[in-house]
């Protein structure tokens, strides 16, 4: 598994990808139906980097390149839950969670929280079962009370991801790997470097 260089980043915020098909009459729409499971793409993009970094980022492009090899999308500029900006220290953020059931794909029971932990719709959560990882946005929100919170989240969880799954609340995690011939980085004085990244289970 490859980790993300550690250099400035100014682009890379996760996007859900959705594959739908509309079903048309004349002009108008009259049935969409989503034929695949949706997944993660992140745009990234480099700061300007200082030539100590570019061997760096080079590195980085040329073993991941070839999308053969799993990069570990932990990027520390992912904001944290929308409570605690400027708060980012808190301890509730620190304690991980653990994923106690899911229930139509989209509920999820976690226990082992922080009394308190305050999430709210937007807000982004990670899963790790093993070596599998999953990212999910809180569509309806919660605050925590005698250890548990529960949450709606989408995506849905995969069925890979089970009970007992690690939950965190910052410093995200998901597995991916970069869309080959994404990756460049132009001959320029401070260049800065763009690639894809797209969502693998592992």
């Amino acid at each position: 598994m490859i980790d993300l260089p550690i250099v400035p980043y100014v682009k890379g915020l996760p996007q859900i990808v959705r594959s739908t098909s509309v079903g048309r009459s004349g002009q108008r729409a009259m049935a969409f139906v989503e034929f695949a499971d949706p997944f993660w793409r992140v745009e990234v993009e480099t700061g300007p980097l200082a030539a100590e970094k570019v061997a760096l980022v080079q590195a980085f492009l040329d073993e991941a390149g070839a999308g053969t090899k799993t990069v570990l999308f932990a990027p520390k500029y992912l904001k944290v839950p929308q409570a605690y900006v400027g708060d980012e220290a808190n301890a509730a953020l620190s304690n991980t969670g653990s994923l106690v059931s899911v229930t139509d794909g989209f509920i999820v029971a976690i226990g082992s929280v922080t009394n308190g932990l305050d999430l709210r719709r937007g807000d982004l959560i990670s899963l790790k079962s093993g070596d599998y990882r999953s990212l999910h946005r809180v569509m309806v929100g919660a605050v925590a009370s005698a250890g548990a919170i529960s949450l709606t989240v989408e995506p849905a969880v995969p069925g890979y991801i089970v009970p007992g799954a690690e939950v965190r609340f910052r410093d995200l995690e998901l597995n991916m790997r970069m869309m080959p011939g994404s990756g460049s980085m132009p001959d320029d004085y401070l260049p800065a470097a763009s690639f894809t990244l797209v969502e693998v289970p592992k």
